[in-house]
């Protein structure tokens, strides 16, 4: 529920509970310890942080992050091509001709007997057993 104009937003205890310490004058002045500075490199994301975490990349970096997965792509399109090409030998491979240089005649094509014709046995229907 949204405050009236006339009501305070923050209550008297909730004023007095929110205490703000500042560090004094000499506390800013001495260097901080190990234990400050590694807790304050730790949540920079340390010396050897690979990428700025939350950040976007500036835009020259996304050019250059583009233009290499392209050369990437072309690359191994291009490595693909070269696998699957032909074998590229110094002198040509003899070409491959014919063995035979006369083709036989075509078998003739059996044809199937006609049944019951005169001087022929019709083929036994029933197999014998072993």
């Amino acid at each position: 529920m949204a405050a009236d104009f006339d009501e305070p937003v923050f209550d008297e205890d909730f004023v007095r509970s929110a205490v703000f310490t500042e560090p004094s004058a000499r506390e800013r002045a001495r260097p901080p310890s190990r234990r400050e500075r590694r807790r304050s490199r730790r949540a920079a994301g340390g010396r050897f942080a690979l990428r700025r975490r939350g950040r976007e990349p500036s835009p020259r970096a996304a050019v250059l992050q583009v233009v290499g997965g392209v050369l990437v792509l072309l690359a191994i399109s291009f490595a693909l091509w070269w696998w699957n090409s032909a074998p590229r030998d110094e002198r040509p491979a003899r070409p491959v001709g014919p063995t035979i240089t006369h083709s036989p005649a075509p078998a003739p094509t059996p044809t199937a007997p006609t049944p019951n014709a005169p001087g022929k046995q019709a083929p036994p229907t029933d197999i014998p057993e072993v």
